[in-house]
């Protein structure tokens, strides 16, 4: 890593349904990373909590699974700084899960994301069915309204991915962005700051050429001339392979937006790092 300080913070093990590497595998993979923190944060998809077939015993027992397999990791690995972290997805379709999900696991950082309005497939699929830019934009609304619901829950530590439906969504041929949606986006960051929330910058994409561009950059500028400090980075990844995928360059990202420091959560509470 280029950066004393490079973290990632949000990353999954194969107790993820979409994760393909050992817990064991990727904290090795940490350490041979030199990753100053290094945060574990498995899928939890609320709307799925207990009634899905997943893994067998649904994304109930996995929250467990995971929490055992972080316990375990934190005494094998000594020498790295392994945070215990979850991904609550759609906390709000399903609060009582989210609450069960949060219960008797001292969890040190929560990260709130959305990958599917209520009622809706993920994003992921939807963008297979050729939406028209009125139902995309219908879609958006709903999205942002959602998101402004969770701030205003507060269950969670750092807002994930923000531009996920714009991997998805964009019309073939054009620049995804959120054009005609940037006073959400701004009410959104608003919510954030007053709220002490922080944003994630989910470097996934930034180092994949094969993807349009996302207005990260423009989006992270908003959110520091608006007042936001508090950032978090995360490569997203479920494969020792993508690792830390993208945050050196996600570091330097958010030094060009004006940042000059990032968070990472310990115990729920940020503990600031420079951009160094």
């Amino acid at each position: 890593m280029k950066h004393r300080y490079a973290s990632d913070c949000h990353s999954h093990s194969d107790c993820s349904f979409d994760g393909r590497s050992s817990m064991n595998a990727m904290c090795e993979r940490a350490l041979e990373l030199g990753l100053f923190y290094y945060t574990v944060s498995d899928h939890c998809e609320c709307n799925e909590y207990k009634y899905t077939e997943y893994r067998g015993t649904g994304y109930h027992g996995v929250v467990r699974k995971a929490w055992a397999q972080m316990d375990q990791c934190r005494k094998d690995y000594p020498q790295l700084r392994l945070l215990r972290g979850i991904e609550l997805g759609q906390p709000l379709q399903n609060p009582s899960a989210a609450e069960d999900a949060l219960t008797g696991r001292e969890y040190d950082f929560v990260i709130g994301s959305l990958h599917n309005v209520a009622g809706e497939k993920d994003f992921y699929h939807l963008g297979e069915e050729g939406l028209s830019q009125e139902r995309i934009d219908a879609l958006l609304n709903r999205y942002f309204d959602e998101i402004l619901a969770m701030i205003s829950w507060g269950g969670f530590d750092s807002l994930a991915h923000i531009t996920y439906p714009l991997r998805y969504l964009s019309l073939p041929g054009s620049t995804p962005s959120f054009a005609g949606h940037m006073e959400q986006v701004k009410a959104i960051f608003s919510e954030l700051i007053r709220g002490e929330k922080a944003l994630e910058l989910n470097t996934s994409r930034l180092l994949r050429q094969d993807v349009p561009r996302l207005p990260d950059p423009e989006l992270f500028a908003l959110y520091h001339e608006m007042g936001g400090r508090l950032v978090t980075l995360g490569a997203d990844a479920h494969c020792t392979e993508d690792l830390a995928q993208g945050i050196d360059e996600g570091m330097e990202l958010l030094k060009q937006a004006g940042f000059t420091e990032f968070a990472v959560y310990q115990n729920r509470t940020p503990v600031m790092l420079p951009l160094e």
